[in-house]
């Protein structure tokens, strides 16, 4: 009968499982933030340069 009583107790300790849920919503968000960082740098970096070769390319009057 202690085992019974073991799992039953276990089975309602949910003390840590709010802050284990948090914890991995926070990894995934944070894994997407990295992923995307690299790919949005280097959209940036395009979209900069090709603002300087049109601006480079203006005539000056």
């Amino acid at each position: 009968m202690q085992f019974v009583q073991f799992v039953a107790r276990f089975h309602r300790e949910e003390s840590g499982q709010d802050m284990l849920e948090y914890a991995l919503v926070l990894l995934a968000v944070l894994a997407a933030v990295v992923s995307g960082s690299g790919t949005l740098s280097n959209t940036i970096g395009t979209e900069l340069t090709a603002i300087d070769t049109k601006i480079s390319g203006l005539a000056l009057p």
